[in-house]
């Protein structure tokens, strides 16, 4: 995958950011929304680890997940959450690509997509200075 890095000058420090690309080639629009939806979680996990939890944008991306939210009352770590939903995402991943391969079950991957959308939140996270526009309006 390629890398590539700027710096940006916040409160008169520099920073380093680095941006990894690659692109998936997908037939499906079921399985390029999951692919979506994944990467979503991990720039969220990645945030989470790394950022003060403090930013604004991250704390409204916890707002749109049920277990994140203030007032949560789950002992588990927000590591522990967005990993499980990775792994949840990446199980039907797996799903609606098998499904999707076939003309005659593409309306299973779809379905497939539905229950995903509805048993992991999508996040919609943004980083501060992102370039991409939300994607929101396509979930």
């Amino acid at each position: 995958m390629p890398i590539t890095s700027s710096t940006i000058e916040v409160e008169n420090n520099d920073f380093h950011i680095f941006h990894v690309f690659d692109t998936q080639e997908v037939y499906d629009g079921s399985l390029a929304l999951a692919i979506d939806h994944l990467f979503n979680h991990i720039k969220v996990l990645v945030s989470t680890v790394y950022l003060p939890e403090e930013k604004k944008n991250l704390q409204l991306a916890y707002q749109k997940h049920p277990l994140l939210r203030k007032g949560s009352s789950e002992v588990r770590s927000k590591e522990r959450i967005l990993l499980a939903d990775c792994i949840r995402l990446l199980d039907g991943l797996i799903e609606i690509a098998r499904l999707a391969a076939y003309p005659e079950t593409s309306e299973m991957a779809r379905r497939e997509l539905e229950e995903l959308k509805a048993s992991v939140p999508f996040l919609d996270y943004r980083y501060e200075h992102d370039p991409y526009p939300s994607d929101e309006d396509r979930e």
